[in-house]
């Protein structure tokens, strides 16, 4: 069995699949006994990362095709958050083996990392099985608790856990829309979401940065939401995980070893969705690996959303407003059309400043409003 590689890939999650495409002497390390399993996602994806990355959909591993996604407000009102380049709810245990599928690179499963250290110029990976494989370079793709990151980066992230379901209802839904529930009360500094993977069934959860009861707060929302809407309802299978949050980017490389995805924290500041952003740091940190220049590794990878400082100021004014300001929000967004893009626009604000909890927030509103304003005129 071969124990010298060029590259070896802790993880076999969509980044570091992604980055053993490209790579021909490469490993990837995965302690999980099948490929996509256990699910532990919301199964969330843009378009916009399939296009990059020359991958073509296929009805095998997506779901539900998505064109519309909503903000629901406590009062009930609703902001569109739809982009043209809409998405997908994926079928991640075989978008992960179609991945898989196209890998250069060889993959062994039930392999546990328990111990890596660098000596000279090689890095040393040992498994809990006892073996022990050797690489010029290595990638940490091995998720939120990445023994690459705490043991080689030495970086901390907050880990926040996501409690989720995969549920079958009576009612069929519009299974292209996505939905996001925001109440600071019930689910303070986060948001319930339904994830429709088919007319009858969706991805249920939340996530939260407050102490809060997550199992009782979502047995309120399907017992007053779901069930209101869609009728009966049956939970079919446990999907929850966890999420890793930094309030600002961590170090990403050192000594010819990478972080990628969920072990650079790299999720989205406001949505916590973090597949598309793995994949294309996958992708750029092969492509510095190939080109033998791994320090230019966080210049490639810098557009993504999670090194974007304006989303991590929405992320905060967002959270900062109580459950009254959102509710104006969501009137004067409902007399606009129902469109969020409403906010790029100055004229607005008068509109906003109509209501009295929103006038409160004056400079908060005036911070969203300009940045809204810069991200309209970066998408021309």
């Amino acid at each position: 069995m071969k124990k010298n590689f060029e590259t070896i890939i802790i993880g076999a999650g969509p980044g570091g699949l992604i980055c053993g495409r490209d790579l021909d002497d490469a490993l990837i390390l995965e302690q999980k006994e099948e490929i996509g399993k256990p699910v532990q996602c919301a199964e969330g994806l843009a378009r916009y990362f399939l296009d990059r990355l020359g991958i073509q959909p296929d009805p095998n591993w997506i779901s539900a095709t998505i064109n519309k996604s909503q903000a629901v407000l406590p009062n009930g009102k609703t902001a569109n958050l739809s982009t043209k380049e809409g998405g997908y709810i994926l079928d991640r245990v075989n978008f992960e083996k179609f991945l898989a599928k196209q890998c250069r690179a060889e993959i062994r499963l039930q392999k546990r990392v328990t111990d890596v250290r660098k000596e000279g110029e090689v890095w040393r990976v040992k498994t809990q099985d006892g073996d022990n494989f050797e690489s010029k370079y290595l990638i940490g793709a091995d998720g939120p608790t990445s023994i690459i990151r705490r043991k080689v980066f030495q970086e901390k992230v907050e880990i926040y856990p996501c409690l989720q379901y995969l549920v079958e209802v009576e009612k069929e839904m519009d299974c292209h829309t996505m939905k996001l529930y925001f109440n600071q009360e019930r689910c303070p500094s986060g948001y319930v979401w339904i994830f429709p993977k088919s007319k009858n069934t969706a991805n249920i959860g939340l996530g939260s940065g407050g102490r809060i009861n997550l199992q009782a707060v979502l047995k309120d929302f399907m017992e007053n939401t779901i069930k209101k809407d869609f009728g009966d309802c049956r939970l079919l299978k446990n999907i929850s995980g966890v999420i890793p949050l930094v309030k600002k980017p961590i170090k990403l490389v050192k000594d010819n070893a990478l972080l990628v995805g969920d072990a650079g924290a790299m999720v989205d500041p406001i949505t916590g969705g973090g597949v598309g952003n793995a994949m294309i740091a996958g992708e750029q940190a092969a492509k510095c690996i190939l080109s033998g220049n791994t320090d230019s590794y966080p210049s490639k990878i810098r557009f993504l959303s999670c090194f974007n400082e304006n989303l991590f100021l929405v992320q905060e004014i967002l959270y900062s407003l109580n459950n009254k300001s959102l509710n104006e929000v969501g009137e004067v967004l409902e007399e606009a059309g129902g469109d969020i893009f409403y906010l790029k626009n100055l004229s607005a604000l008068p509109n906003f400043l109509s209501k009295p909890n929103l006038r409160k927030n004056i400079f908060k509103l005036l911070k969203l409003i300009l940045i809204y304003k810069g991200y309209a005129r970066s998408k021309h």
